[in-house]
C-alpha cells in the first residue's frame, strides 16, 4: 500500500483510540499528501477508576489539541452527555445512520478510500458494539463503496476477549515516530493511566509488534 493521497476515516468509540490504534496510519497518510478524518462516537464526563472526575469539556479540549497537533483535517463527536455516554446502549440503527450519512464527516459526505474501525477482539463493550455498527454501515451493498476497511487494536484489551485475540496482518513501522506518538497521546492528560496506559506501555507494545513483524 502506497498511502498516496488517501482519504482516511477513523471511527473511534472514544477520544484517544485513534492515537493508540492508528497513529502510524495517520502519519503515513498525512506524509503522503492524504487527508485524515476522525469520528468520535462517544465523549462524556466520567469518574476514573482512581477516583478523579473527568469532565466532557476537558476531554473535548484535549481532542481539539490532539487534532491540531496531528493536523487532522476534520473531526466530529457524535454523542455527548453530562454523565458518561455508554455507547453500547445506543440502538445500532442510530449509529449506522450517523456513520453512513448524518455526521458531517460521514461516509457519504467525505467518500473515504480507507476506513479504520475498532476490532471486535476486545473485552470493551463499546468497541464491540461500534465494530458491529461499522460492519453494517460499510457493507459493499451501500454507496459509496470504500476501497479498504481495516480493524485497529486497542492494546489494553485486544488480548483478553470472548471473541479471540487480535491478530494483525498490516504493520506500519513506527520506529522513527514513536516519540511523537507518545507526545500526541500525552495531550490526552485525562486518559493517562500509569502502568496501564502510559509511555512505557506504548513503547513496550510497539516493540512487541515490531518483533512479531520481524
Amino acid at each position: 500500500m502506497k498511502f498516496k493521497k488517501e482519504r482516511l476515516l477513523i471511527i473511534a468509540p472514544h477520544a484517544d483510540d485513534e492515537i493508540l490504534g492508528c497513529y502510524s496510519l495517520i502519519k503515513k497518510v498525512k506524509d503522503n499528501g492524504g487527508e485524515v478524518f476522525v469520528q468520535i462516537l462517544s465523549l462524556g464526563g466520567y469518574e476514573k477508576i482512581e477516583g478523579k472526575r473527568i469532565t466532557k469539556e476537558d476531554w473535548a479540549q484535549e481532542l481539539a489539541n490532539v487534532s491540531q497537533y496531528l493536523q487532522i483535517d476534520d473531526y466530529d463527536i457524535a454523542f455527548t452527555n453530562n454523565e458518561f455516554q455508554w455507547i453500547d446502549v445506543k440502538p445500532k440503527h442510530e449509529l449506522i445512520s450517523y456513520i453512513e450519512s448524518k455526521s458531517k464527516i460521514s461516509i457519504s459526505k467525505i467518500k473515504p478510500t480507507i476506513v479504520a474501525i475498532p476490532s471486535v477482539n476486545s473485552h470493551h463493550q463499546d468497541h464491540i458494539h461500534i465494530f458491529k455498527a461499522c460492519i453494517a454501515a460499510l457493507r459493499p451493498l451501500n454507496k459509496p463503496i470504500v476501497d479498504t476497511v481495516i480493524s485497529y487494536e486497542a492494546p489494553e484489551h485486544s488480548r483478553w476477549s470472548a471473541s479471540g485475540v487480535f491478530q494483525p496482518n498490516l504493520y506500519i513501522d513506527i520506529e522513527k515516530h514513536l516519540t511523537r506518538k507518545i507526545s500526541a497521546f500525552y495531550k490526552y492528560k485525562s486518559q493517562i493511566r500509569i502502568g496501564g496506559r502510559d509511555k512505557h506501555t506504548i513503547k513496550n507494545h510497539a516493540e512487541y509488534r515490531g518483533k512479531e513483524a520481524g
